[in-house]
């Protein structure tokens, strides 16, 4: 699904929960009324926030918590419409002046003046522990300039500049959204100024394009007329959870704990031992629900194993799943081949590549790297190995009639005789295989320890015939000379 169309499903799915939050003064169900409200605070207006459409996410905030907790709802609208005329005397007094300065300076804009929302004073109230009459800035002026937009950043410095010369401002309540944008893309020059009667005011400066995008987010540039009772298109191929930090993640339907876990990262999710939502602990396979708040649980001695394939549905988790395992296989197959190796070696048992895959088809495995698990995990006996490798080259009927000169009797078996075009000629006795006088031999020309008796069926054998063909010579035992 493109972007812009996925924006475009979550913008629907938030209409049409706010159309349900507006009809829920005719609901009867008070506790139906409550889980509305309760998911809407919880998912999705932190949604609406996260996408930059601000309207929507202040009236979701105040429905929420006009049915949440209607007492403290109607308390503070009350305190607010009580000094209605007050406020809008002083909003009156505030920009006045303000307007003929920013027309003397030759700006074209637009001023509004508006009490801050219900849950936003709520929050307040509850951060600074006092009654609403003790909130210092109970509304805010927005200016809205018509800017050309290679001069918006400029004339909204300008506008500051003129603010704060008319009212001292409070520079530790300076939010420069200017130079950097929000994530969501909201932009915005924002600042507390105390107003006439020593009171504080907010005042935010953006152009008319800005104001668009903090007022629609990422759907400023679709057709929005508001909600016209038509159905909506609902997004029920997805799920939306948060982390504990309140970071919003949008998941496949039906994705459970551990593709969660694998979201945020590999590690955590290879580790993940289960979750707590709701403060309930849960297990890896529990499915998510909208609005879900999910805490993971882990621990160092975890590890993925294949049935964690049948635990998941999002192609991330299933993908990190199958290449922990391959990695598990590659260890534990390193290890395997290390304890051969290890083995042979104490052994004097000389061996090749070609050796290991031979013997671990002749033990019944697909493929050598199958045998070397099977060595890691304790499956599989290396006395066992070491047999079935030295009967590995036991020469046929038919490699039998065609050996060098086989003698009688060990008696006879008191020379060796290389077929060289040398007179004189050294050799030694391979280690791998130990020849002794009687055995079927042959010579081959080593590299670095010149020429190397081995017995017909030593375990290299085939290895240096497959390989090396020119360099094996015919040898023989042979009586001694007087």
């Amino acid at each position: 699904m493109a972007a812009e169309d996925s924006n475009k499903v979550l913008y629907d799915i938030l209409i049409d929960r706010l159309e349900l939050l507006r009809s829920l003064d005719k609901d009867g169900d008070s506790d139906r009324r409550r889980h509305v409200a309760r998911e809407t605070k919880e998912l999705h207006a932190p949604l609406a926030h996260r996408l930059g459409l601000y309207a929507i996410k202040t009236e979701m905030e105040d429905l929420s918590l006009k049915f949440l907790d209607y007492k403290t709802y109607k308390y503070i609208a009350h305190a607010l419409n009580e000094k209605k005329a007050q406020r809008d005397a002083y909003i009156t007094s505030f920009i006045t002046p303000l307007e003929q300065k920013l027309k003397d300076n030759g700006f074209t804009f637009t001023i509004k003046g508006r009490p801050k929302s219900i849950h936003s004073i709520y929050n307040k109230m509850q951060a600074q522990h006092c009654d609403v009459d003790r909130i210092y800035d109970l509304f805010a002026i927005r200016i809205i300039l018509d800017s050309p937009l290679d001069r918006e950043k400029l004339d909204c410095w300008q506008v500051y500049s003129l603010i704060t010369d008319m009212y001292r401002p409070n520079p530790k309540r300076l939010r420069d959204w200017l130079s950097v944008p929000k994530e969501n893309g909201y932009e915005s020059l924002h600042t507390t100024v105390l107003g006439p009667e020593e009171k504080w005011v907010e005042v935010q400066i953006r152009t008319r394009r800005m104001d668009e995008v903090a007022e629609k987010g990422v759907a400023a540039h679709w057709s929005y007329k508001g909600v016209d009772g038509k159905a909506m298109n609902t997004d029920k191929q997805s799920v939306y959870v948060f982390t504990p930090t309140g970071d919003l993640k949008r998941l496949s339907a039906g994705a459970t704990v551990l593709d969660f876990a694998f979201s945020i990262h590999s590690d955590v999710g290879c580790k993940c031992v289960g979750g707590r939502i709701r403060n309930q602990n849960v297990s890896i396979r529990q499915k998510l629900q909208n609005g879900d708040q999910v805490e993971i649980l882990t621990s160092p001695n975890q590890k993925p194993t294949a049935d964690w394939l049948n635990a998941v549905v999002t192609s991330k988790a299933k993908n990190k799943i199958r290449q922990s395992l391959k990695e598990v296989e590659y260890r534990n197959a390193a290890e395997g081949r290390e304890m051969i190796e290890r083995r042979f070696k104490n052994w004097k048992i000389d061996f090749t590549e070609g050796d290991l895959s031979r013997m671990a088809t002749k033990l019944g495995y697909k493929a050598v790297s199958d045998l070397y698990q099977s060595v890691a995990l304790g499956k599989e006996d290396l006395l066992r190995i070491k047999e079935v490798f030295l009967m590995l080259d036991e020469p046929s009927r038919e490699m039998r009639e065609h050996m060098p000169y086989v003698p009688k009797s060990p008696q006879e078996a008191l020379a060796l005789e290389v077929d060289i075009n040398v007179k004189s000629v050294e050799y030694n006795l391979a280690t791998c295989c130990n020849p002794q006088p009687g055995d079927p031999i042959f010579a081959f020309i080593s590299i670095t320890k010149g020429i190397r008796i081995h017995r017909f069926d030593c375990p290299n054998a085939e290895n240096m015939r497959e390989r090396y063909p020119y360099r094996l010579l015919p040898a023989r035992w042979a009586k001694k000379k007087e």
